[in-house]
């Protein structure tokens, strides 16, 4: 899967309310993004989510996904999708990838849905390493939705575990 790159968009400045509309492909400050019943931060996929240090983070729209004979994860009966997550440090600092958790949860009850595994296809190696200020990475990723659930799938990254960054939702429904 080829590695996404990151669009340069307008920044948002006014606050977003759970009802707002957002416009895949922008850049969101934590102001605008909007705020779920949890606090949690929901952004659409395509979005770059901007955490105050300048942290970058952005989750591409989840496609259909075939795994491989040798993949691991995967359930007879439901629909693996995939995406990628890219971090640009914007930081001035090296930041530490190796804390980076992805989660996903999908329908309408949020279920957690299975990560995929699968070498032969590039997807499911978690980010490594640390970014340099100013570089970017990018990983691929694909979760065994189950096939009712598909009407929503909500992406949660969290940079460092949860603990100095909070979780960012994209949710949406797959390509």
């Amino acid at each position: 899967m080829a590695a996404a790159l990151l669009a340069a968009a307008t920044v948002l400045t006014a606050c977003g309310s759970p009802d707002d509309e957002v416009t895949a492909g922008q850049t969101l400050s934590p102001s605008a993004a909007r705020t779920s019943a949890e606090g949690s931060r929901v952004v659409a996929f395509e979005d770059t989510f901007v955490y105050g240090n300048g942290l970058k983070v952005k989750v591409t729209r989840p496609v259909a996904f075939t795994p491989s004979d040798t993949s691991l994860g995967h359930q007879p009966g439901h629909s693996p999708a995939a995406f990628t997550v890219t971090l640009t440090n914007g930081t001035g600092k090296t930041f530490d990838v190796a804390g980076v958790l992805v989660r996903v949860k999908a329908g309408e009850q949020g279920v957690p849905a299975r990560q995929v595994f699968d070498s032969a296809r590039g997807v499911g190696n978690p980010f490594t390493g640390a970014l340099a200020a100013g570089a970017s990475g990018t990983s691929s990723f694909a979760f065994d939705i189950p096939a009712n659930a598909m009407s929503k799938v909500d992406v949660e990254v969290r940079p460092d575990f949860g603990a100095a960054y909070y979780g960012v939702h994209w949710v949406g429904r797959p390509a």
